[in-house]
């Protein structure tokens, strides 16, 4: 097990700016990271180099920057969207998996190994289960095979449904994600646990985790001071209301080896860049402070 974290740890400055590329890479591996997450959600705004003409030149750059500074993508957030959105006009709908394959297309050529997307549900049924298990059974299939050429792994990340109560999300659970993953029969798609998601759902995270076993590809690794606010969730861990202690031990028990990695857009986007680079190598330590919970724990 890695740290990393997600490009989105230095994205969104105070004064509105965006950090390109280049600059995160090059302030966040200063504070001592040396394992990238790209997040293409933070990539896919308008206004972003992914989304025009120009998108491989700006892909080179990422990648000789990447080279130049001695750190590597793992897994990446690939590009989502509601692919069970009936509203979807088919224009609408080939312009997202446009982007979508766009998004792996950089992912493999800047050498990660595991690619995170969101599994949806079909909305307005009363037996929404089996349906969004067929639909999103038949969504990823052929995705699965075309990523496996690419040299790629499929991580499905558990949702989160506690705001929109009672309504539900498909994959709010681990058993919903275990049981779609293993319908595959294929090592190349398992599991993206969202630490966060699982708190607010208040999930006994260890339990979890050992259900999902040999499933857990990737993790995203915040805290929260809420369960309604995005303002408020993720945070840095050890801020928030995780049992980080509870949690890291059971990472190393289920034989987990993939990246332990941030994803806490809300920590640094408030702080200015006088106190940024500071900020960046409390983050590292934290992380790596976490990680010692996990080995301390084996080793005992």
């Amino acid at each position: 097990m890695e740290l990393a974290t997600s490009t989105n740890l230095l994205f969104i400055r105070p004064d509105g700016r965006k950090a390109s590329l280049e600059e995160t890479l090059t302030r966040v591996s200063a504070a001592g990271f040396r394992v990238f997450d790209l997040n293409f959600y933070d990539w896919s705004l308008p206004g972003s180099p992914f989304l025009g003409e120009e998108w491989e030149r700006w892909l080179d750059g990422v990648g000789e920057t990447a080279a130049r500074l001695g750190v590597r993508f793992g897994q990446c957030h690939a590009y989502f969207y509601n692919f069970l959105d009936q509203r979807l006009t088919e224009e609408q709908r080939q312009r997202h998996q446009q982007f979508q394959q766009r998004s792996l297309v950089c992912c493999q050529r800047l050498g990660a190994h595991t690619c995170v997307l969101h599994p949806e549900t079909v909305a307005g049924r009363v037996d929404y289960y089996a349906p969004s298990m067929e639909a999103n059974y038949h969504y990823f299939a052929p995705l699965l095979e075309q990523m496996k050429g690419m040299g790629l792994r499929l991580a499905l990340e558990n949702m989160c449904d506690y705001g929109i109560a009672p309504r539900r999300k498909f994959c709010a659970y681990p058993h919903e994600l275990v049981e779609l993953v293993e319908r595959f029969g294929d090592s190349s798609i398992g599991i993206c646990w969202d630490f966060e998601h699982g708190d607010i759902m208040e999930q006994d995270q260890a339990q979890c985790l050992r259900l999902m076993g040999k499933h857990l590809l990737a993790t995203h690794v915040s805290d929260t001071y809420s369960k309604t606010d995005n303002t408020l969730m993720h945070v840095l861990p050890l801020t928030g209301t995780i049992r980080w202690q509870e949690v890291m031990p059971v990472l190393g028990e289920i034989g987990y080896t993939g990246d332990f990695a941030f994803e806490v857009h809300n920590y640094l986007n408030r702080l200015p860049d006088q106190v940024a680079d500071t900020a960046l190598r409390l983050a590292y330590e934290v992380g790596m402070y976490l990680l010692s919970l996990g080995e301390t724990a084996n080793e005992g």
